[in-house]
């Protein structure tokens, strides 16, 4: 019991894990807002937010300076995986829906092993392998449950492309956090790359001239209800812990599991949005489950 409390690789699981349980937390907060503001207007909202969180944080505990590599790869990271990512992932949400965007989604992990193992050199166990494909298989199981229909083909193609490169743009990202994450500490990393991903995002608005009505959203009282929890809960802990498992695990079997946000939701949209879960989600759960055991045995 001893040596797995002071094992850093499986504090680095529990990280993953804790962070899929608050970006699906977020999920439900996030839903709760309905179409009230564009997936712009939330992404730099939650962003800002999260900014403000961790720069007050860091003035408390840590002021000193990374290295210049440090402080550019991560904002490369930042870039890929919020500016772009994020606001690919919006783009294929608009056109799929939910649940074909989320499908999407699942291949982050996949190609973040086959990047750690061509990039980081990585070399997850035949158990590790295992469970990583146990836990991808449940969740696209979960989330297939009912197949979208109605969808215009110009709007599917669209949406399946930006899903794609929310996924490879994602996955980058994680590489890039991976490589520097040792040099620094998570609170840090996560600081400079909700900063450049902010920032990102503000020069798209600029470029584009959508950065007013962007921000015109966020002075709402009624939506900040909402906005502030979702964006302390998930874009603040979240991706926190979630560099705390890079930190501490392979980028491949730490985005493996932080890929279960999914299953999380089944329960908390059953307690709190009064859902009928499926006797399908329950056994893709259970297949779920049983690949990150695997993950941690591995």
């Amino acid at each position: 019991m001893i040596n797995i409390l002071t094992n850093h690789e499986v504090w680095g699981m529990v990280f993953a894990l804790t962070s899929a349980l608050m970006w699906a937390f977020t999920a439900i907060l996030f839903r709760q807002l309905g179409n009230t503001i564009s997936p712009f207007s939330m992404n730099l909202g939650k962003g800002v937010v999260a900014t403000i969180c961790l720069g007050v944080l860091l003035l408390l505990t840590d002021t000193n300076l990374v290295t210049r590599h440090t402080f550019l790869l991560l904002g490369i990271s930042g870039l890929l995986g919020i500016t772009l990512g994020d606001t690919f992932y919006f783009m294929a949400l608009i056109r799929l829906g939910p649940r074909l965007a989320l499908i999407l989604a699942t291949l982050i992990p996949a190609a973040t092993v086959f990047l750690a193992i061509l990039i980081l050199r990585e070399s997850p166990s035949f158990i590790s392998w295992l469970g990583i494909l146990f836990t991808l298989l449940g969740v696209i199981w979960v989330l297939w449950e009912r197949n979208p229909t109605g969808h215009q083909l110009n709007d599917w193609k669209a949406g399946v492309k930006y899903g794609i490169l929310s996924v490879l743009c994602c996955a980058l990202g994680i590489i890039f956090s991976k490589i520097v994450i040792q040099s620094t500490s998570a609170l840090k990393a996560t600081f400079i790359r909700q900063i450049w991903g902010v920032a990102g995002l503000i020069f798209w608005g600029l470029i584009s001239f959508n950065l007013k009505s962007w921000f015109k959203p966020l002075a709402s009282p009624a939506l900040l209800k909402n906005l502030l929890p979702a964006s302390f809960v998930g874009t603040f802990l979240g991706t926190w812990f979630c560099l705390l498992a890079l930190k501490y695990t392979d980028a491949s079997i730490a985005t493996t599991l932080n890929s279960t946000s999914p299953l999380f939701i089944l329960p908390l949209a059953f307690f709190i949005l009064k859902e009928k879960i499926s006797f399908r989600a329950v056994i893709g759960s259970a297949i779920a489950v049983a690949g990150v055991s695997l993950v941690f045995l591995g």
